[in-house]
Parts: C-alpha cells; structure tokens; sequence
C-alpha cells in the first residue's frame, strides 16, 4: 500500500520546506560565530515574528558539544503576571518527548527485556484483536496503522484526564489505517502504547522510569513529564488565540492523556545536555542509536523519512535527526546536525504558530553556506 501521511505532519515535524531543502544545496557548510550585527539582526528578526503572529515569549538556543553558542529568550513566559522568559524558563515539548520513549524502549532492548520484532500484545495483552500483529518496531516508526486518538479527539484531549482504557477506545473507534508494516500514518496512540509497554516492563510509571534511567543520569534537573497540579518552578504558561485574534490562555497538558506521546517539559540548557549524551555511548550504544535513526522503507520502497521518534529526512543534503513538537499551548523544535555538531533547539508558548520560519531563520546565521544553491 501507498504510505500514508499524516494530515498535520507539519505539526508533529519541522516542516517539509524546512527538512527537505534544496536538494542541490552544498552539503558543505560549516558552523560559524556570527558577528554581533548578525546577530542582533537575527534577535530582530524573530521578535518581528513573534510579534506579528502574536506569540507572547520565547526562547532560541544554539549548542554545540556540551556548551551554548547562542542563548536567546524572547518576551513573556506568564502574561497575566508580566514574568519574562529567561535563561531558565521551562516549557512543554510537545512531540520531541517521543525522542525518550524510543530510547528508553532501546535501553530495554540492549538489555534483553524487549525485542524491536515482539507483538505488542505480549506486553498489553487486552488491546484490540483488530491489532493484532502490530510490533513494537511498528509504534515506533508510525507503520503500525493504528489510528491518531488525538487526530479522532483533537489537542483538546490533552487538557483532561484520561485512563490507558480510554484512549485505546478513542483510537479503536476507528478501523485501522492500513495492515501494520504498509503504509505511514503519524499516530500518538503509537507511542501511548510504546509508553504503556515500557511500564510494563519496568513496574512502575513512565515518569519515574525515564527520570531514573535518563533525566537524572544525564543531569537533566527541569525536565519532566507534565502535571497541571505540580509546581514547576519557571514554567511557562500556554496560550492561543479565539475567533477574534485575542490572546487567551490553554489548560496544561495532563499526563494521563499523553504519556511519552507529548507530556514532556524542558528547558534549553536539559535538550543540550541531552544532545551532548547521543554522541557518545553514555547512555545508549552505537547499536542502538544506529537502529534509532535509520529512516524507515516501506515495502513498496518509499522512505518515510521518520525513524523511531525522529526525523532523518536530510536538510540541503546535511545529516540531521529532528522533531518539532506541539501541545495545549506550546511549540517546539529541536534539530540537530551531528556531523557539525550543532544543535538548534526553539520554544514558543502559543498554540499553531509555525515554528520552522525560526529555527530556518536560526540555521542560516550559523551556518549561511546552506543558503547558497548552484
């Protein structure tokens, strides 16, 4: 069968326009420390974007190795109290939280508790017989065919409490999308289960599981998975616009609703650290993130450009993995070029606005060869 897109692709990845490139670009370009005009016109440039799509704050980092090139924040993390965005300022990450689950699920796997081929019904055995013969490789990389229970609900879902038994009825309300392996198709409800299954495994909740085996190891002291009623301290409020384009508040994400599909919140100085520990092995294998980015083939050969929990699709012929997230009232992006080992890594605290035109805009000043083509 055909891959199958996703109908808001943009939303879940860095858009097309920004993943894809000129083809025929040079792939040569090198990072470079743009000069204090250079920089000052690109703070210009996004607060002239954020203005005019009616953001109130956000935050550009640009990382490399460990260390921050260029740290940036951007109007008002609260609006209500008039409290700036900082240096510090923790936001939800939407979709790049899917990143953790998938490395968590290959922890698992380099230790011989899980297999990428294993059905999922070894693990949650009361799922629909109609999945039958999804894998747990098959979550990962969105080929499963079982439908998007945010897609059925809207984002609005994310602001209740839910039970794991809901969302699999909100999802099964559907018939699949296609057989499982076939086609591609963004589904959440893929990495609720992956979430689900990693709980299983290790007897105890998702949070607690990603904070020991890898927040916590890593020195990642402001991310954590979302909870309306916790006090987080420097966490930004989320925000959307009405009918009318007036600024209005969004509830907080819910754990229960998401789990490792979007429930995640971070701050620029945590995505660093997490981006310095996938060059080495301190905490995953060169097996595993081998397995973990390498773009998925469907059978009739098209590459969907996704592997687990990331985007590989090259930018201008560059080797990037990346993921661009939107949740309640919050985007993000985090794209990383390994071999110029940068990172670029975005926040935004409004609902739908684009993040691409940022981090686009961002890449360009630090490495400008990119813009040139043939």
């Amino acid at each position: 069968m055909t891959a199958i897109l996703h109908r808001g692709i943009a939303s879940a990845l860095i858009s097309t326009t920004l993943l894809c490139g000129a083809a025929t670009a040079t792939a040569t370009a090198q990072l470079v420390e743009p000069s204090a005009e250079a920089l000052a016109e690109l703070d210009r440039w996004i607060e002239g974007y954020l203005d005019d799509n009616n953001v109130p704050g956000g935050l550009l980092a640009v990382v490399s190795r460990g260390r921050i090139l260029h740290l940036r924040p951007y109007g008002l993390a609260n609006v209500e109290l008039s409290v700036p965005v900082t240096d510090s300022t923790v936001f939800e990450i939407g979709s790049i939280s899917k990143q953790f689950v998938s490395a968590a699920v290959m922890l698992l796997v380099e230790e011989g508790k899980l297999a990428l081929d294993d059905p999922i019904h070894r693990y949650l055995a009361h799922l629909p017989s109609e999945w039958l013969g999804v894998t747990v490789r098959h979550l990962l990389t969105h080929t499963s065919g079982i439908p998007d229970y945010e897609e059925i609900a809207t984002y609005d879902i994310y602001g209740f409490r839910l039970t794991p038994e809901e969302v699999i009825r909100l999802a099964h309300s559907r018939p699949m999308d296609f057989a499982p392996g076939q086609g591609w198709y963004y589904s959440n409800t893929g990495y609720f289960l992956l979430s689900m299954v990693v709980e299983r495994i290790e007897g105890r909740p998702l949070g607690q599981v990603l904070q020991a085996r890898i927040f916590e190891p890593l020195g990642m002291g402001q991310t954590r998975l979302a909870d309306p009623e916790a006090i987080i301290p420097h966490r930004a409020s989320g925000y959307w616009v009405n009918k009318v384009g007036e600024l209005i508040n969004r509830r907080p994400t819910e754990t229960s609703s998401t789990l490792g599909a979007g429930g995640i919140l971070s701050s620029a100085q945590d995505l660093m650290k997490w981006d310095e520990a996938l060059y080495g092995e301190q905490l995953l294998s060169a097996a595993s993130k081998e397995a973990m980015w390498t773009p998925t083939v469907l059978p009739n050969g098209d590459d969907t450009g996704y592997a687990f929990g990331w985007g590989v699709r090259p930018y201008r012929g560059l080797t990037t993995q990346n993921h661009g997230g939107q949740v309640a009232g919050f985007v993000a992006g985090f794209y990383r070029f390994p071999e110029q080992e940068v990172a670029f890594i975005m926040f935004m605290n409004r609902y739908r606005a684009r993040g691409s035109p940022v981090i686009g805009t961002a890449v360009d000043a630090f490495m400008p060869g990119l813009r040139e083509s043939p």
